[in-house]
């Protein structure tokens, strides 16, 4: 689920549990999902789907706004509309509620979670060090490995660099994978 930057820090500390958007939004209650932010593209959480609801623009409520992160309706609607242009009466909004039910707090990219078919780099990591005795993997690969497991992916990232730390990561899900683990 995408959201501007602006929002991260209200939705981590539980002051916006959920989103507003404009038409029909397809979400399923009790499915997790990436919340990443944007323009970064970055996952900082994951997110429970606890319910989706539609309405019109005229039937949204001052609660709405609340648990959206505003004060009152009529400053839910000013954002709503930089986001999406004039709304009207009648227009059709989904709200969507949701618990984060996990932090990522130095963020993982988000072309990183594709590459590793969305499983998170400590997943990789612990995963790897229960099966290194099936796996060949190389004296760095392992090193890496065993800093985002001990460490985090944020103190991996800064010791050996981005490109390093996503190869290792890249190398560990494909034995993983030819290995039957995952």
């Amino acid at each position: 689920m995408l959201i501007d930057s602006a929002y991260k820090q209200k939705i981590l500390r539980g002051d916006k549990v959920t989103t507003i958007r404009y038409g029909s939004y397809e979400a399923k209650p009790g499915s997790e999902v990436y919340l990443v932010v944007t323009p970064s593209d970055t996952a900082v959480a994951r997110v429970r789907i606890t319910r989706v609801e539609r309405k019109k623009v005229r039937e949204l409520t001052n609660e709405d706004a609340r648990l959206d992160g505003f004060s009152d309706v009529k400053e839910l609607l000013r954002e709503l509309s930089k986001i999406y242009g004039e709304l009207y009466g009648d227009d059709e909004v989904t709200i969507i509620g949701f618990e984060v039910t996990k932090r990522f707090d130095d963020g993982i990219p988000l072309k990183w979670l594709k590459g590793l078919n969305y499983r998170e780099p400590a997943e990789i990591a612990r995963l790897y060090l229960e099966n290194q005795e099936k796996l060949n993997l190389n004296r760095e690969t392992d090193f890496i490995l065993r800093r985002i497991y001990n460490e985090g992916l944020g103190r991996a990232v800064r010791t050996f660099g981005p490109k390093r730390v996503q190869g290792a990561l890249l190398k560990a899900y494909h034995a993983l994978y030819e290995a039957g683990v995952i």
